[in-house]
């Protein structure tokens, strides 16, 4: 009896050291073609816990490492001139789509996957995408941000690993006094696309 017990004991301590490198959660993909601009959100959750400490994540395209990503469970696609990723860019020639993944990258080594999604190729076969202009001021701000684009339907506030902080209705100024000082991103939906810009907060 006292052997089996030592034995268990010996073989769930071999496991635990042995760390654990648990795969992402839930990954998602959204794409839309909003005239000029190709659009897109690649989502996921957190490895379950516990895990071993964790780097980031590595984001495959096929099996071709794309990138990798650090500080969020997202990656958003934003118009050339906005650190935009090229996410969307690949097989342009043969107007193909391809199944991506994410990995979770730790300390001790990567995880396996158990999700893949498709992505389909852009609505436009080119790598040159046509930067359209938010209208804001004065940028930086110390809390009132004027807003000169027109016939909005919604303006959404980021912060700069992606994560939305705040909705606002469509109005020509919007008071960023209550947040942080640092850097954002600003998303300004309409019926003619989508602008999206950099704004800092003073």
């Amino acid at each position: 009896m006292h052997k089996t017990t030592f034995l268990f004991s010996f073989l769930l301590i071999a496991v635990v050291a042995s760390g654990q490198m648990n795969p992402v959660n839930n990954l998602n993909h959204w794409q839309q073609y909003l005239t000029p601009n190709n659009f897109y959100e690649l989502s996921w959750e957190e490895p379950t816990a516990p895990h071993d400490e964790l780097l980031g994540y590595n984001i495959y395209r096929e099996n071709e490492l794309y990138l990798f990503h650090t500080g969020s469970t997202n990656l958003f696609h934003l118009p050339q001139g906005s650190n935009d990723y090229s996410l969307l860019e690949y097989n342009l020639e043969e107007s193909q789509g391809y199944y991506a993944h994410v990995t979770a990258v730790y300390t001790t080594g990567e995880s396996e996957f158990v999700q893949t999604v498709y992505v389909a190729p852009p609505a436009l076969k080119t790598q040159q995408f046509a930067k359209t202009k938010a209208i804001l001021y004065p940028n930086p701000t110390n809390g009132i941000l004027h807003i000169g684009n027109e016939n909005l339907d919604k303006i959404v506030l980021f912060d700069v690993t992606g994560k939305q902080i705040k909705e606002f209705q469509p109005q020509p100024q919007i008071d960023l006094s209550e947040l942080p000082k640092g850097l954002y991103l600003i998303k300004l939906f309409s019926a003619e696309g989508i602008w999206v810009d950099k704004i800092i907060v003073e």
